[in-house]
């Protein structure tokens, strides 16, 4: 089977230049899924892939103002990654984009003309590269297949628009029309949680649900715990960071500590607590290596989102894979994102009133019951949740559902 693919995935020595800068947890989480994703792909004998990465960063001269020239890189033992062209200028960034996405790929659908085992698979979709994909596959009549880890709905949410320039805010009720119109026709689905298919999936394509994928690079080795909650990702008021920071000011125990690491909206005020309460730890945006080091040592891992936000539907939390494999027991609210499959081995609280006598409820477990725990965590996913599973999860589907499905 031959793929085209238009991703965020690049080599190693790119991304960790980016990262190092940018400070975004949700960037490396997409990084790490696509990484595994491809790993998972190059494992499978008879798929060919042609790979475009595409760097996304503000306008000129926040960014760059040209962005690569036929960088070509090598990504693993089989597969290469061409990185796409980006001139940071409003208008023409979307125009420059929109070209590339028609033009590769009717390059690439003329190479493979006579191949009727091809498919066009992103895991994003940015709109005005995917308007000019979607046109070129209709010419030549190419099955595109969609991974959605989150919804467009959420990028373009009210909070994220004050920050944009004058002109978008304007265009938006347009643009967000465009992205349903992609987001709805796209020949197959792949969704991290099963109530984004009601939102993306009008006309009832095939789709599978896959919650992410884990394609273990880290170091699994037992470390010396300590008496230590702690919360990666994200730092923001909307993920209910602030839910655990009030929690954790409440338990009197001069021993426990609280680690932090990330970087959000809420930096400022972890900071100002910090100095307040000298328990808690603000560690910023790590590596993911001495992330992963630290939540080995911890007790207890948390993330104790609102179930009763909409946006828990439509997302699977991107740590989820990573804290179970740690070892380390994970607590979180039961979010209609995470199957119940996993439930059995999560600590799981369906209130965040009663977060407090939950924390001290798990603390108060001998370690070995707790190391037992974390240790069954570990092997669900790996087992079940690895790249040679998952992408055999993703290629059966869209062999047997999407590419048997003529064109009407």
């Amino acid at each position: 089977m031959k793929i085209l693919y238009f991703g965020s995935v690049c080599d190693e020595e790119w991304f960790d230049t980016v990262s190092s800068k940018k400070s975004m947890p949700s960037q490396v989480a997409q990084y790490m899924f696509e990484k595994a994703l491809v790993s998972g792909f190059s494992d499978i004998e008879n798929i060919d892939m042609n790979i475009y990465y595409l760097y996304q960063e503000s306008y000129y001269p926040k960014g760059t103002y040209l962005r690569f020239k036929k960088r070509i890189k090598k990504l693993n033992n089989k597969y290469t990654v061409r990185y796409l062209s980006n001139i940071n200028l409003p208008f023409v960034k979307e125009i420059f984009s929109f070209f590339q996405g028609l033009t590769l790929t009717m390059i690439w659908g003329l190479e493979n003309r006579n191949n009727d085992q091809k498919i066009i698979l992103t895991p994003f979709n940015y709109t005005p590269l995917s308007l000019g994909i979607y046109l070129a596959s209709k010419v030549f009549r190419i099955k595109r297949v969609n991974i959605f880890t989150d919804l467009s709905s959420d990028i373009l949410s009210l909070k994220r628009q004050k920050d944009m320039p004058r002109f978008k805010k304007f265009l938006l009720p347009y643009y967000k029309r465009l992205v349903d119109f992609i987001e709805h026709n796209y020949d197959g689905y792949v969704l991290f949680t099963e109530p984004m298919n009601q939102k993306v999936n009008p006309f009832n394509n095939p789709y599978l649900v896959l919650e992410g994928i884990f394609n273990n690079t880290l170091n699994l080795d037992q470390v010396k715990k300590e008496k230590a909650i702690m919360y990666a990702g994200t730092l923001a008021f909307e993920y209910g960071v602030k839910n655990i920071l009030d929690v954790f000011e409440k338990i009197e125990d001069d021993h426990l500590q609280l680690w932090l690491f990330g970087d959000g909206d809420m930096k400022g005020y972890i900071e100002e607590l910090c100095q307040r309460d000298s328990r808690v730890h603000f560690f910023g945006f790590k590596p993911r290596e001495v992330v992963f080091e630290y939540e080995k040592k911890a007790t207890l891992l948390v993330n104790i989102r609102n179930p009763q936000d909409e946006y828990t539907m439509y997302s699977f939390p991107s740590k989820t894979f990573e804290y179970m494999v740690s070892g380390t027991p994970f607590l979180t609210t039961k979010l209609k994102g995470i199957p119940e499959e996993y439930l059995q081995y999560l600590y799981i609280i369906e209130e965040i009133d009663i977060l407090k006598q939950k924390i001290q409820d798990i603390l108060s477990k001998p370690q070995k019951e707790l190391d037992n725990f974390g240790l069954n965590s570990r092997m669900f996913v790996l087992k079940n949740k690895n790249s040679n599973i998952q992408t055999r999860k993703i290629t059966e589907m869209i062999e047997k559902q999407v590419i048997c499905n003529k064109f009407e």
